[in-house]
């Protein structure tokens, strides 16, 4: 009897250990910090080891426990079709307060995330949300982008529209609508705006222009096939009488083509470097 309560019991303490830190596959140490996509540096030691470890598979990490497991499932759910319709990552991260160092320019709950996705083994190119539920922030969201996308600075051409309708459903305490009109408008504006395949620009160009070619061929078709010039022309009435060359001005052109420095834009880092987005 003693050893069946035994066997309950641990295994009532390993459940409980595993929902407090379900999401985590590693601790970082200096010696093993868990960091594949970039160099590790002492600069950026503090940062990596200040960023959870997790398992990528998640997409959803609820730190802040205000979401129940089943809209987490569904959530879950919708990442996996956003990654399997956009090719792109997403990482959505809940918390409720942000105890992280800032990094230049960027709020300590910007560094969180953007931290978070790059310190992980999330995909190169991809999307990450921080929802901060603490009533001591002034900014609940903090959106950005990594790759291509910020390449094209896509996230950041989208805060202005999505704030208005994001911090609404926030305001309503509405935390699952909030992240899934995110999610939904990410692969819409995506698709959209990025994605849209260039062979079918290509068929649609194509198309256009036989239509074009078409009608304008209908409507200077000519009516007898000419085999020359002189079936244009009255008999004898073109007499060249003089010709000359006056020689009036001259033009000089000329094109400054500077030197290239030899430096690029800002590349892809970590510690809030090499994103495009911000907070509302």
């Amino acid at each position: 009897m003693k050893k069946v309560f035994s066997i309950i019991f641990l295994i009532f303490i390993c459940s409980i250990g595993f929902a407090q830190d379900r999401y985590s596959i590693g601790e970082r140490t200096e010696a093993n910090p868990y960091v594949n996509k970039f160099s590790v540096t002492s600069e950026k030691m503090n940062y990596i080891l200040s960023t959870p470890y997790v398992d990528t598979a998640y997409k959803i990490y609820d730190y802040a426990d205000v979401l129940p497991e089943s809209k987490r499932r569904e959530i879950r759910r919708r990442c996996q079709e956003f990654v399997n319709k956009t090719g792109l990552d997403i990482a959505i991260v809940v918390v409720d307060g942000v105890k992280k160092p800032s990094y230049g320019s960027f709020s300590p709950q910007e560094t969180f995330i953007q931290d978070f996705y790059d310190y992980n083994d999330f995909k190169r190119d991809g999307v990450m949300m921080l929802l901060n539920v603490s009533s001591e922030v002034r900014s609940h969201h903090s959106i950005f982008d990594a790759g291509k996308l910020y390449e094209e600075y896509f996230m950041a051409s989208k805060l202005e529209y999505y704030g208005p309708e994001m911090k609404a459903l926030y305001n309503a305490g509405n935390y699952y609508g909030d992240i899934m009109w995110f999610i939904e408008h990410v692969e819409e504006d995506y698709l959209y705006d990025i994605s849209f395949p260039f062979w079918k620009c290509s068929i649609f160009a194509l198309i256009f222009s036989l239509i074009f070619w078409g009608v304008h061929r209908s409507k200077y078709k000519l009516r007898l096939k000419a085999t020359s010039a002189n079936s244009y022309k009255k008999e004898g009435s073109f007499k060249l009488t003089q010709n000359r060359t006056d020689f009036v001005k001259t033009f000089t052109t000329k094109t400054y083509s500077p030197k290239s420095s030899g430096s690029s834009g800002g590349g892809r880092g970590s510690s809030g470097g090499g994103h495009s987005g911000g907070s509302f």
